[in-house]
């Protein structure tokens, strides 16, 4: 019987699973609530129903041998253990892997969402063949995965790859984290919200956001704003631009890669900060380096996560998952 893996994104808002063969096929999925608010329990017992209602796919004929779990937060991915999570903010040193290993009868795999995404697009996506990169999620917060190598790069800890604070500007607005001016606080849908309150604020009215409430302003309505060429929605994605520039730039300068890959649900909005981001790159970084780059999309979308989490079980089972020649060039 053909074996297979289920490879898990566990997001602020859904969890996602999908059952995945060694070719990148995704065979059965599900997408459900997180239900963050219910506390780190309820979160758990989601995950778990999300496994089973891939299990009882009718799909679902084949071997499931392991399961890969990708979470955000930083992670001793030795021990298992979630250190901190901005997302979840009761995970602290919570002890997951250990969790619900008592709880799946399989293999279980752990590592940072944003890494996870990272290893899917390497496997079927914008990463093919590139060895040295740097994943980008551009959502609510800015995450990142870091490849050198080959392989993701976790640092001594296993918490590197944070680029969202990589700090832009030291005299900034204030990031979640603590420090001020981090590329979270000018480049997610969270910074771009905060741009469209200054500029109401210094009277600048705009009618794509009249009569929405500040809950309804986010980065998809900012999106559809610009689109229609609303100004300050424009000068957002300007400044959001000229920020990933800037720290890409460094990126680039340090660690002189192959590719920057950006994903996440920002990135649809490529078209209106990619040419500040380039600006930035072609002002800052080296010109070597620079020359030889590639920014470009993510290919493999909100599926990302799900297959790099299935990569990561097959991987630890010591199996080399297959490739479609087909998908990418």
């Amino acid at each position: 019987m053909d074996r297979t893996v289920i490879g898990l994104d566990v997001g602020g808002t859904f969890i996602k699973a999908g059952l995945v063969d060694r070719r990148g096929r995704i065979l059965a999925r599900v997408k459900e609530p997180t239900e963050a608010s219910g506390g780190k329990m309820q979160i758990l017992e989601n995950i778990l129903s999300a496994l089973q209602t891939i299990e009882e796919s009718p799909l679902c004929r084949r071997r499931i041998t392991a399961v890969g779990l990708g979470v955000p937060g930083l992670i001793n991915l030795q021990q298992g253990v979630i250190s901190t999570s901005p997302n979840f903010p009761g995970w602290k040193n919570f002890p997951i892997q250990k969790m619900l290993a008592r709880r799946i009868e399989r293999p279980l795999f752990l590592e940072n969402d944003a890494n996870a995404a990272a290893l899917g697009e390497k496997w079927m996506g914008a990463a093919r063949n590139s060895r040295d990169f740097c994943f980008f999620t551009l959502g609510t917060g800015v995450g990142g995965g870091l490849v050198l190598g080959g392989k993701v790069w976790h640092g001594a800890d296993g918490m590197a790859g944070e680029v969202g604070h990589i700090t832009i500007d030291p005299q900034g607005p204030r990031c979640l984290c603590g420090n001020r001016g981090c590329l979270e606080a000018y480049a997610s849908a969270k910074a771009l919200r905060w741009m469209v309150r200054e500029a109401r604020s210094a009277g600048r009215a705009s009618r794509f956001f009249r009569g929405l409430t500040w809950r309804q302003i986010d980065g998809e309505s900012i999106h559809r704003a610009a689109k229609e060429g609303d100004r300050i929605s424009l000068e957002a994605f300007d400044r959001m631009g000229s920020a990933l520039g800037i720290g890409i730039s460094n990126l680039i300068n340090l660690l002189n890669l192959e590719r920057v890959i950006l994903g996440g649900g920002l990135s649809a909005a490529w078209r209106f900060f990619i040419p500040a981001l380039r600006a930035e790159v072609k002002r800052r970084a080296f010109r070597a380096p620079a020359q030889r780059v590639k920014i470009v999309r993510a290919r493999v979308g909100e599926d990302a996560g799900v297959l790099g989490a299935a990569y990561l079980a097959w991987q630890g089972l010591g199996i080399f998952p297959l490739a479609l020649q087909s998908t990418v060039d």
